[in-house]
């Protein structure tokens, strides 16, 4: 019986401090919410940020003219392509598609979508693997630099293309 008393005032002591660290330690996981607007204002561009280029397009100093740079690579590459690998229509067109092309993290190019009417679908039903195998053939780019992060960051952009088939 004796034993029994002595244990109760030091388990009670042990669940005390127990509880005291408990609630002494509560501020470790406390989180902070940061707001949407917050965060949308921290990822949104900014004139600091780098945006993807290609090296041939590195030594160029005017923003504009290393943008013009980096879409003609894009756009010469794709048509290169599609010149040696011509496409073949069931019918006279002269319609405007979409790419939706997104730019890696690594600097790799992968086609997310094609916006395309029914006609064209129909009077050229390869185009879309086509148009992935152009976009293969566009070269590594150097990817676009977040700078408030720090990293590299995966960028989307859209190109236009005017088909005018015969």
């Amino acid at each position: 019986m004796l034993k029994f008393i002595l244990m109760r005032p030091l388990a009670t002591y042990l669940f005390l401090g127990l509880l005291f660290i408990t609630f002494n330690g509560c501020h470790l996981f406390e989180t902070t919410k940061v707001p949407a607007k917050e965060i949308k204002a921290a990822s949104s561009w900014s004139d600091n940020d780098q945006a993807p280029t290609f090296p041939e397009c590195e030594g160029i100093e005017d923003q504009a003219e290393k943008q013009y740079c980096f879409e003609s690579l894009i756009s010469n590459t794709i048509l290169d392509y599609l010149a040696e690998n011509p496409w073949e229509s069931s019918e006279i067109l002269q319609e405007e598609i979409m790419l939706i092309l997104k730019i890696d993290q690594e600097g790799f190019f992968t086609l997310e979508e094609v916006t395309y009417s029914n006609q064209i679908d129909s009077a050229i039903p390869s185009l879309e693997e086509n148009l992935q195998m152009a976009v293969n053939s566009i070269p590594q780019a150097m990817p676009a630099m977040k700078s408030n992060v720090g990293s590299m960051v995966a960028t989307t952009f859209k190109l236009p293309i005017l088909i005018n088939a015969q």
